[in-house]
């Protein structure tokens, strides 16, 4: 997937260095989207337990699927802040 595009987005973004169709005309630096989450007590006991056997743990799974939500969402204020209009290379790890 190159292009991380969505209505939920206010810019548009990709996983590349380009936007096809569009010219990049200025670089104006490195924006970035930072969060650290707790998985907390319940939620940690339950996916401890469930660790135990194969499989997913759904309690992970969902406290990482709402931090990486949330660094974007971070990455795009930092951006805008910056005066932005599109965000290329953007890294999903």
């Amino acid at each position: 997937m190159a292009e991380l595009t969505s209505e939920l987005l206010p810019l548009p973004c990709s996983t590349t260095f380009d936007f096809p169709g569009k010219k990049v005309e200025r670089h104006i630096g490195l924006a970035w989207g930072l969060v650290v989450r707790s998985i907390g007590f319940t939620r940690g006991i339950t996916g401890s337990i469930r660790a135990l056997r194969s499989g997913e743990v759904d309690e992970y799974t969902e406290v990482l699927e709402q931090a990486r939500r949330h660094a974007l969402d971070r990455l795009v204020q930092h951006a805008q802040a910056m005066g932005a209009n599109a965000i290329a290379g953007v890294s999903r790890d």
